[in-house]
């Protein structure tokens, strides 16, 4: 579970005065049940929350935390199957995993400041110390702030200088700050907004991708000025719904690289402004539907209005993984893989 996901339980905990003790997935090689940035917690008296594994390591981790609350130092462990590890604890998956051991310090006025950011929606960066002159120090990034230190003037600049990469991405890793040392390495994670995909075209497709983005974790944008399409008990999952033509709707929105832009009217009126309006922006991907002819007659369309041929190259069109997809369902289905497949999903 991530850091959202044990948030309420941390917070609750140093309310009342616990002792807090967490671990942090910070790296993964090859498979493993969750991701970097899952996290598990223990308080001092003994509640738990979230999840590192599939449950193969959290009896370890919970020793190992409950000594650091009586004590003990932060620390790395790494777990996995290995010859040394044969008969100890390890990972069923075959993976390997390493796990920062930290305590929590609720005085420490990065949490607030995170927790505020995460509670309005706005976009961080959080930096926890992975190396040992580093360990259980914190920074926290906004695009036009800092809070904390990592203990090295010239480790906050670096971290400072790379802001609008991470928060241009929504993943978590291990960064060395200085390449080559291993004392500059910190775990990165940015919070981020969940990823955007602007539906342009009221369809049936549209219906059932909206449908299945929202459910798997994108905000959805739905744009089509046939406001007789457009109605909101079609789009039960869509943040908002957008009746102005798509090159005014999509120019005002801030297409940046973590937004996905669908077009699927089959309708030159409706099609070209949002391809140009789509591809003059920043933003990740840019999808349309129809067939070879379609794509064909799109992108002489597009070239007529000044558009290289580079440029056209963005689009990823047919839309949609190639699984012999016919209905709607099936092509939303097939779109929704492709934006999972490049990265596009949260």
């Amino acid at each position: 579970m991530s850091l959202r996901d044990v948030r309420e339980d941390i917070t609750r905990w140093a309310g009342r005065g616990d002792p807090i003790a967490i671990a942090t997935l910070i790296a993964v090689r090859r498979s493993a049940p969750r991701p970097p940035g899952a996290r598990f917690a223990i308080s001092g008296t003994g509640e738990l929350a979230g999840s590192i594994s599939s449950g193969c390591v959290e009896g370890d981790l919970h020793e190992r935390l409950t000594a650091l609350l009586g004590g003990g130092a932060p620390a790395t462990v790494t777990y996995g199957i290995t010859d040394e590890m044969a008969a100890g604890v390890g990972l069923s998956c075959g993976g390997e995993i390493d796990v920062l051991l930290d305590p929590y310090d609720p005085g420490d006025p990065v949490w607030h400041r995170l927790w505020q950011l995460q509670e309005a929606g706005a976009p961080s960066v959080l930096l926890t110390g992975a190396a040992a002159s580093t360990r259980s120090r914190h920074l926290l990034l906004e695009a036009d702030r800092s809070l904390g230190t990592l203990g090295s003037a010239e480790f906050d600049r670096r971290a400072r200088s790379r802001v609008n990469e991470w928060l241009d991405r929504s993943d978590a890793q291990v960064v060395e700050l200085v390449r080559g040392d291993p004392e500059s390495a910190v775990f990165v994670e940015s919070f981020v907004p969940p990823p955007r995909l602007v539906i342009v075209g009221a369809t049936p497709i549209a219906h059932a991708l909206c449908a299945m983005a929202a459910r798997t974790g994108f905000e959805v944008l739905v744009v089509d000025p046939r406001e007789a399409f457009l109605r909101p008990e079609r789009f039960p999952g869509a943040a908002a719904l957008d009746a102005r033509w798509p090159d005014e709707a999509l120019e005002a929105l801030d297409l940046d690289p973590r937004t996905s832009v669908v077009t699927l009217t089959h309708d030159d009126k409706l099609d070209e402004p949002a391809l140009e309006s789509a591809l003059a922006s920043r933003c990740g991907y840019v999808g349309l539907l129809g067939g070879r002819r379609t794509q064909r007659k799109r992108r002489e369309a597009l070239r007529a209005r000044g558009l290289d041929e580079a440029t056209c190259d963005r689009i990823h069109g047919p839309v949609g993984l190639d699984i012999g997809a016919r209905t709607p369902e099936q092509i939303a289905v097939s779109i929704l893989a492709q934006l999972i497949a490049l990265g596009r999903a949260p």
